[in-house]
């Protein structure tokens, strides 16, 4: 029983290749505002599933290192599947999913039920933006493709910046609450699995930077669109910074 709880987790709380579920529901979801509560609900879902399980002090020292081994092998997966992703909504999702991997390391380590909700949050609510913002290009543009038209910057300079400091607080940027999550997860497993961390990180700065070299360089190719309203803007601007607030409060109690 505690073990088929665990899978269903793994396919909400998103592990490869379980993670198919979470991923085929948030795309198969109208693109936009109710993507980005599925990225907000969804992992809370399979925090709320491993309440149910015993904790993971009572189980053996191999399932634990195991679960540890599954978490990071699925982080490097998705990160790397994202290098070569091009449309912002399947970007996100597959980032999403690599960095929700540090939630499975705090379980594994005996994190109480509040961390991992936190912890979630961290990933989730930039990731939620990020879904948000892929669901106004595909009504205003025709697609979230975000090489097609390149330098997007010139024409929707206050998208691009929401879409930048979004994608900059999902990939574990210092400042924001992901990078305190995976500070802490971090610090919580075996120094064994540490190394294979940090070649994650590179991958996360990898496919950020990928993503900003189609956002903010070369000429626009595509018809003029409207930006998104200053209104629009500053509430994701006040969501993210909110973010940032809770990161260091968060941080500076769990470190």
């Amino acid at each position: 029983m505690s073990l088929s709880l665990c899978l269903l987790a793994a396919s909400v709380l998103p592990l490869f290749p379980l993670g198919w579920v979470f991923n085929r529901l948030v795309a198969s979801l109208p693109a936009g505002i109710a993507q980005g509560l599925a990225a907000l609900i969804l992992p809370q879902l399979g925090i709320a599933l491993l309440g149910l399980v015993p904790p993971s002090s009572t189980w053996p020292v191999s399932w634990r290192y195991g679960a540890m081994a599954w978490a990071t092998g699925s982080a490097l997966l998705y990160a790397l599947r994202a290098l070569s992703a091009r449309d912002l909504g399947i970007w996100t999702r597959l980032m999403l999913s690599s960095g929700l991997g540090v939630v499975w390391l705090g379980w594994c380590a005996g994190a109480p039920a509040a961390v991992l909700r936190a912890v979630a949050v961290g990933w989730s609510l930039p990731g939620a933006v990020a879904l948000f913002l892929a669901g106004v290009l595909v009504r205003r543009v025709g697609g979230a493709y975000i090489g097609l038209q390149g330098g997007l910057a010139t024409v929707m300079p206050r998208m691009t910046a929401s879409l930048v400091l979004a994608a900059l607080a999902l990939t574990a940027t210092p400042v924001f609450p992901a990078f305190f999550a995976l500070w802490r997860g971090l610090g919580s497993i075996p120094l064994a699995f540490v190394p294979f961390w940090l070649p994650l990180i590179f991958l996360w700065g990898w496919a950020a930077g990928r993503l900003f070299q189609d956002l903010l360089f070369g000429d626009y190719r595509g018809e003029r669109v409207a930006d998104i309203g200053r209104p629009s803007a500053a509430l994701i601007g006040l969501v993210l910074l909110a973010a940032v607030v809770l990161g260091f409060h968060r941080g500076g109690v769990t470190l």
